[in-house]
C-alpha cells in the first residue's frame, strides 16, 4: 500500500513534540500510535496492537536485544567505577594533571579519536571518563555530550571499525545494483572519504570550539550558566544517567584509578577480541570487521567491564557479596529510560519503514535531474531519512544501493557513480546528529549524564553549521568539479568564519537580553 504523505506523519509528529514536551517517551510513543493507526485505516484498538506488535518486534530483534544488554551491563559497570571510588580517584588525578577547560575538552575530543572501533563505545568510555572531569572544571553536560556524539560516529566512519565494514558492504551493494564490473568495493570506500564532508567537518568543528571556546546558540547559555552558577545541568534538567542521584555516596577510602581503567581497558580489549573472533572467518582485517558480529562483541566487552568491577569490589574488600548484588542491579536501573527510549526509537524506525517512507522520499527525486545537483540532494535527502528515522546505518542500508545506480545512470563513470556513497554516509551522520531518536544521539546523552533534549538542542545549531557549508561544498563540487584541496580549505576557512561571527552576534543577543 502506498501512503505517499502521509508516511511522513509519525516522525514528524513524534519529533515535534519531542522538542515541544520534552517528554521523549510519550512524544515517541504517540508517533508510533499515528503511524499504526494509519496503517490500521483508522481503527484505534487495531492501531493498539499495531504499535505494541512494533513494539514487541523490535525488543525480540537479535541485534536490538543484544544492545538492550550491553546498555544494562554498561550500566552495572559504570555502577562499579562509581562506588568502588573511580571517580573519586579520577577526578583527584585530573585535577592535578587537567588544569583548563581548554585541556579537559581537548583530553574527551582526543580520547574520541582513540576509541575509534565502535561509536557506542567510544560515547561510553568518553563520557564516563570525562563526567566528572568536565563537572570539576565547570564545563556543561551539554558540551560534553555534544563532544562525545560529534566525534564518536564521524571517527568511526574513517577509522578500522564496525562501520567501516558495513559502509563496504553497502557499496558492494550499490556497485551490484548499477552493474558496475572491475571496481572492489574496498576501492570505492576508499575513494569516497574525501566526499564525506560533513563527518571530517563536524569532527574538525569540536577541535575549534573547544580551542576558540567560540560557543553560540542554546550551547552558550549553557556555559555561561555552568561558569556563572557551576550547574552542569539546567534547573529542572532530567538526566538519562544520573550516577550520583541513583548510587549516592561513592567510597572514599580506597579510591584507585585501577578501579576506572581495569574495568575500561576490559571493555575495549574484549570487544576488540570478540570482533576477531565473530569474524575469524575473514582473510584480512576488511574481511574480519565485514563478518564480524559488532553486537555480541559489545555484550561480550560490557559483561566483561561488569566482571571486573565485581573482583575489584570482592578482591579489595570493598564490597560484600550482598552490596556487590545491589551494585549490579542498581546499574541497570540506571540505564532503564535510556532502553526504553531506543526501544521506542527503534519501533518508530519499524513503522515508517512499514510505511515506506523512504520509498516515498526517493520517489519524490525521480531520475531526470541533473548530475551537478546529485550530490547536495542525495545529502539533504540522507540527513531526511536519518533525521526521521533515527538511524544512519539504517539510512545507508536504503540509500546507498539507489544513489550508485541513480549517478551511474546520469553519468556512466563507474569512479564518479561510486564515490557518491560519501555524500549518503555524509547526510546519514548529519540527520543523525540532529535526531532526538538517534540511538547514538541518545547513548551520547546517557554517558554524559545530559538531559537528552538538551543535548539535541545544543548540538543542532553546530550540526546545521557543518551541514550548510557541506551543502555549498557539494554544489561547487558539482557544478565545478573543484578538487578536494580547494574544497577543504574553503570549507575549513568557512567554517573558522561562521563559528567567529556566530559567536559574535550570540554573545551580542546574549548580554543585551540577559538571557542565561
Amino acid at each position: 500500500m502506498d501512503f505517499g504523505i502521509l508516511s511522513l506523519l509519525p516522525p514528524f509528529v513524534a519529533i515535534l513534540l519531542c522538542f515541544l514536551t520534552k517528554r521523549v517517551l510519550l512524544s515517541l510513543f504517540i508517533g508510533i500510535f499515528i503511524g499504526s493507526l494509519i496503517i490500521v485505516s483508522g481503527n484505534p484498538f487495531s492501531a493498539v496492537e499495531y504499535s505494541l506488535d512494533a513494539i514487541i518486534g523490535s525488543m525480540a530483534d537479535e541485534w536490538n536485544s543484544r544492545l538492550l544488554l550491553f546498555n544494562l551491563f554498561m550500566g552495572s559497570g559504570v555502577a562499579f567505577i562509581w562506588r568502588l571510588g573511580g571517580s573519586k580517584a579520577l577526578s583527584n588525578w585530573a585535577s592535578k594533571k587537567i588544569k583548563t577547560k581548554r585541556q579537559a575538552g581537548l583530553g574527551a575530543w582526543f580520547l574520541g579519536f582513540i576509541i575509534f572501533f565502535n561509536d557506542g563505545v567510544n560515547a561510553a568510555i568518553v563520557g564516563n571518563v570525562f563526567r566528572d572531569i568536565f563537572t570539576a572544571k565547570k564545563i556543561s553536560r551539554e558540551k560534553l555530550s555534544y563532544i562525545v556524539d560529534s566525534t564518536a560516529a564521524p571517527i568511526s566512519t574513517f577509522l578500522i571499525s564496525d562501520w567501516i565494514a558495513f559502509q563496504i558492504g553497502m557499496i558492494h551493494t550499490g556497485i551490484s545494483a548499477a552493474g558496475i564490473e572491475g571496481v572492489s568495493a574496498f576501492t570505492g570506500y576508499l575513494q569516497s572519504i574525501p566526499l564525506n564532508i560533513y563527518a571530517i567537518l563536524a569532527v574538525v568543528m569540536v577541535g575549534i570550539i573547544i580551542i576558540t571556546k567560540k560557543d553560540y546558540g542554546p550551547m552558550y547559555n549553557a556555559e555561561k550558566r555552568t561558569e556563572l552558577t557551576g550547574k552542569v545541568m539546567r534547573d529542572g534538567a532530567i538526566p538519562l544517567m544520573d550516577v550520583a542521584k541513583e548510587l549516592g555516596t561513592e567510597n572514599e577510602l580506597k579510591p584507585m584509578l585501577r578501579t576506572v581503567f581495569l574495568p575500561i581497558l576490559t571493555l575495549t580489549i574484549v570487544t576488540l577480541l570478540g570482533f576477531a573472533i565473530t569474524g575469524k572467518d575473514g582473510t584480512n582485517i576488511i574481511e574480519v570487521l565485514e563478518k564480524a558480529d559488532p553486537a555480541k562483541a559489545l555484550l561480550w566487552g560490557a559483561f566483561s567491564m561488569m566482571i571486573v568491577g565485581v573482583i575489584i569490589a570482592l578482591s579489595y574488600r570493598i564490597m560484600n557479596i550482598k552490596e556487590v548484588m545491589e551494585t549490579i542491579l542498581d546499574g541497570m536501573k540506571l540505564m532503564l529510560l535510556a532502553c526504553a527510549i531506543l526501544v521506542l526509537a527503534w519501533s518508530l524506525g519499524a513503522i515508517t519503514k512499514d510505511m515506506f517512507l523512504a520509498d516515498y522520499l526517493i520517489k519524490i527525486i525521480g531520475d531526470s535531474i541533473e548530475y551537478k545537483f546529485l550530490p547536495v540532494i542525495i545529502f539533504i535527502l540522507g540527513a531526511i531519512i536519518s533525521f526521521a528515522t533515527g538511524t544512519s546505518w539504517g539510512t545507508m542500508t536504503i540509500l546507498t544501493p539507489i544513489a550508485i545506480p541513480l549517478a551511474y545512470k546520469l553519468t556512466g563513470d563507474p569512479t564518479t557513480s561510486i564515490i557518491i556513497a560519501g555524500v549518503v554516509f555524509s547526510g546519514a551522520i548529519f540527520g543523525d546528529h540532529c535526531s532526538p531518536i538517534s540511538d547514538t544521539t541518545v547513548l551520547s546523552s546517557i554517558f554524559s549524564g545530559s538531559d537528552h533534549m538538551d543535548h539535541v538542542n545544543t548540538q543542532i545549531p553546530y550540526a546545521l553549521t557543518a551541514a550548510l557549508i557541506t551543502s555549498l561544498l557539494y554544489l561547487l563540487w558539482g557544478f565545478y568539479n573543484f578538487s578536494y584541496y580547494v574544497l577543504y580549505i574553503l570549507g575549513f576557512s568557512l567554517l573558522l568564519f561562521l563559528i567567529f561571527i556566530f559567536n559574535l552576534i550570540y554573545s551580542k543577543k546574549t548580554i543585551s537580553k540577559n538571557i542565561y
